[in-house]
């Protein structure tokens, strides 16, 4: 009888313990569809507003070639440069402690709080003091969307996106995907924001992630992929490594409970 009550109880266990498909499946139809008039997914897109410590990449170009070398940030290199990390830390124009950057002749301009839009009109109107509008170019864009990402993920790491804009699954497939004990209905989104850090968590099981405010990436962001109770309990992620787990478990302790028996006989 007392072999038949644990048997029972590890094959109940078993079948709570392994991990379901459902939990493993991005963008499943779990609620009422969020669509528009046309049957598309609405993407709420926010213009990212420059905070300290991010890196612009500010180009700035003219017909006159000896204008365009003093206002270059590769002056004395060629043009002929490896695009890496560090030149572009080195080399890019990075928002200091008090939101400002600093540019050849122009000096420092106060770009914290505003969009790239905003900052290119900033710069273009100081720019214009030494050309005229129509002889010169401005392109100002963030030196790529950096992140960080840990927890129950294959590739954890630091990564940066050279785009203008990257969602939470181009993230996640740079660092390798999810493993099978992690949590994808509750990712943990860490963003720093004006005033301090906020924690964000959504769900990538649930189709209607792609409406949410924080599908898209922002500089500096951290991902956190929380594990799932089947890794704290230690035992396998499929039915068939749980069940042999679990076997050897009850194998066991039925062992010591008949041996325990026989000697106190």
């Amino acid at each position: 009888m007392r072999k038949n009550i644990l048997l029972m109880l590890s094959i109940v266990f078993v079948l709570g313990s392994c991990v379901s498909t459902k939990k493993l499946t991005y963008l499943q139809e779990k609620s009422e569809q969020q669509l528009d008039s046309l049957g598309y997914h609405p993407l709420e897109r926010t213009d990212y507003k420059i905070q300290i410590n991010d890196i612009l990449n500010i180009d700035i170009k003219s017909l006159d070639e000896k204008a365009t070398a003093l206002f270059s940030a590769t002056e004395g290199n060629g043009g002929n440069i490896q695009i890496t990390d560090a030149i572009i830390y080195i080399k890019g124009n990075s928002v200091d402690n008090f939101g400002f950057i600093e540019l050849p002749v122009i000096g420092e301009v106060k770009v914290e709080g505003l969009t790239l839009a905003e900052t290119k009109a900033k710069i273009e109107k100081e720019l214009h003091k030494y050309f005229r509008e129509d002889a010169v170019y401005l392109k100002v864009q963030l030196a790529g969307i950096r992140f960080s990402i840990v927890g129950e993920i294959k590739r954890p790491g630091k990564y940066v996106i050279y785009q203008n804009q990257a969602n939470i699954f181009e993230a996640i497939a740079m660092a390798g995907d999810i493993t099978m004990v992690g949590k994808r209905d509750v990712i943990q989104i860490i963003r720093q924001m004006p005033d301090g850090v906020k924690i964000f968590e959504i769900d990538l099981t649930d189709r209607n992630v792609i409406n949410s405010p924080y599908y898209f990436l922002q500089p500096n962001d951290v991902i956190n992929v929380q594990p799932l109770n089947a890794k704290s309990w230690g035992i396998g992620t499929e039915g068939w490594t749980t069940f042999i787990s679990l076997l050897t478990l009850v194998s066991t302790t039925l062992l010591i409970v008949i041996n325990v028996q026989s000697l106190s006989k």
